[in-house]
């Protein structure tokens, strides 16, 4: 058997020739692509190992020989930068220990290549999925979010609710409360005793209001004529005049009376001055509008009186207000009254003064009636014997009968005042049709009583004037008129008083007259 040469020595220190290893190298070049194969085989292994381990797609390994010397595996993955190629090249067929040994070397670097490349590769195809699952969670997660967004809402929407029908509810629970507060009966005896007294403040404030109302009534000034209504301070003392006959209490009637009678007495004077310094000036309506009381207005006396009352022991009504409206049927009737005494209207000024007591006397019996049903009373031996409405009628039979009598009379007064306003449209409609033809309007009528006749005096505009046959064909018609449906009427006397209208044109030669159109105008 030949010794090994030193070649083969220094190249195979730990070879041994042996029969196996003669086997092993006559097949070696033989099974060289089966070798290449198994390696590559265990490459694969490994990959798919690493692959699963980072989750990457299984990746696809080709082998190609395009040379019986050469096999080239190459490493697909999705990838296409990342695919590897590993070329394995063999060793001349002379040097098959050494060939062995370079396969075995290269294959090392060989799969440390994949690997690398495997790992180098992840990062990216991690990227690319973790961007991917980003968007689908994104995706997924904005539908979520703005359920979740609404929800949100309305829970919002819903505590918001609940919040404001509790406010709600509170704020109605306090008007309720609000709204039934209970009278403080001795904090309304005082406050109306208060305003029984006569006080400087009572003195000075129906003084400027007679002073306001006066002159109101003389420039026939409704709004002036409110204005005064503002600061009247007659409502007190009449008040403390029913508190004290329901209290049946004499020294609180006593001073209550006294501030009354003050307050008028007052408030006339301040109207006859003022009357006495503009004699001169004819009598307006509104001074006029108060001579002649009548049922209707005892009426709004008795409706203001009950609204008076009721805001004074009311907690959740003002009295200024309602001080207005009694005030309204006390202060402008005595004024006119004092007016109508400085201009020596003695029987108008009478009826003036005769609406002020009829109103005064309306509210005073209201607000007893008020005050005795809220339970403003103080009862003695004898009420406890019968009802108490006959208790508050006796307390107040005089105020009861004077009302009975003013009413009786004003419900005369008014069907007067109402036959008497037909009987003057009558008047006013027959001069009217009268003058109509002959180009003249009425302008004005005034109705007067003088030696047991009716003194009628129209003003008369026009162009043609007026001769006395005029007048006594007109009188002639009014006496049949009064005959027929005014039987106990006076007789009439007729004052005509012609203001004349010429027609001044550039040429003198046409001579124009006034037509219907022109009368109507003028009569406006």
């Amino acid at each position: 058997m030949p010794l090994p040469s030193a070649k083969d020595n220094q190249n195979g220190q730990n070879h041994i020739a042996t029969p196996e290893s003669n086997a092993t190298d006559s097949v070696s070049s033989t099974g060289e692509a089966e070798d290449m194969n198994q390696k590559i085989d265990n490459a694969n292994n490994d990959n798919d190992a690493e692959t699963a381990e980072t989750q990457m797609p299984e990746p696809k390994i080709t082998l190609t020989s395009p040379s019986p010397d050469i096999a080239i595996a190459t490493l697909e993955t999705p990838n296409p930068e990342t695919q590897i190629a590993i070329k394995v090249l063999n060793s001349e067929p002379q040097h098959e220990n050494n060939s062995d040994l370079q396969l075995e070397d290269a294959s090392q670097p060989e799969e440390v290549v994949v690997k690398e490349n495997l790992y180098t590769a992840s990062p990216t195809n991690d990227a690319a999925q973790d961007t991917a699952s980003q968007d689908i969670d994104e995706e997924n997660e904005t539908p979520k979010t703005a359920i979740l967004e609404k929800e949100e809402e309305k829970v919002v929407e819903k505590i918001i609710e609940k919040k404001e029908a509790k406010l709600e509810s509170y704020k109605q629970f306090v008007a309720e409360q609000f709204n039934h507060k209970k009278i403080d009966y001795p904090e309304v005896r005082i406050s109306i005793e208060a305003n029984a007294l006569p006080s400087k403040m009572y003195f000075v404030m129906n003084f400027l209001s007679a002073i306001i109302a006066s002159y109101g009534l003389i420039a026939n000034s409704v709004a002036v004529v409110i204005g005064a209504m503002l600061v009247a301070m007659m409502l007190g003392p009449i008040t403390g005049v029913a508190l004290a006959i329901i209290d049946y209490r004499m020294p609180l009637l006593r001073k209550s009376l006294f501030t009354v009678a003050a307050g008028i007495s007052l408030v006339i004077f301040v109207g006859y001055i003022v009357g006495w310094l503009h004699q001169g000036e004819p009598l307006t309506a509104e001074v006029l509008s108060r001579t002649q009381p009548t049922s209707m207005d005892l009426m709004i006396a008795l409706a203001g009186g009950t609204a008076g009352a009721y805001a004074m022991v009311s907690p959740n009504l003002s009295v200024a207000v309602v001080g207005v409206a009694v005030a309204t049927a006390l202060v402008p009737p005595l004024a006119a009254s004092g007016i109508l005494f400085a201009n020596g209207e003695g029987q108008l000024g009478l009826g003036a003064l005769l609406l002020a007591i009829t109103n005064i006397i309306a509210i005073q019996f209201t607000n007893a009636m008020v005050l005795w049903f809220l339970g403003f009373r103080r009862l003695v031996d004898d009420d406890y014997k019968s009802n108490t409405f006959f208790t508050f009628l006796r307390r107040n039979a005089v105020t009861v009968l004077l009302l009975i009598g003013l009413g009786v009379y004003l419900t005369i007064n008014l069907n007067t005042s109402a036959r008497q306003q037909t009987f003057e449209n009558h008047v006013k409609q027959t001069i009217s049709s009268y003058f109509e033809s002959k180009g003249n309007v009425l302008t004005n009528t005034q109705f007067d009583k003088a030696d047991g006749k009716q003194i009628i005096r129209a003003v008369i505009r026009g162009e043609t004037t007026p001769s006395a046959y005029d007048v006594q064909q007109i009188e002639a018609s009014i006496t049949q008129d009064i005959h027929d449906n005014f039987p106990n009427y006076l007789p009439i006397k007729l004052q005509l008083q012609y203001l004349p209208v010429q027609v001044i044109e550039s040429n003198p030669l046409i001579q124009d007259k006034l037509d219907k159109t022109d009368a109507n105008i003028l009569t406006n």
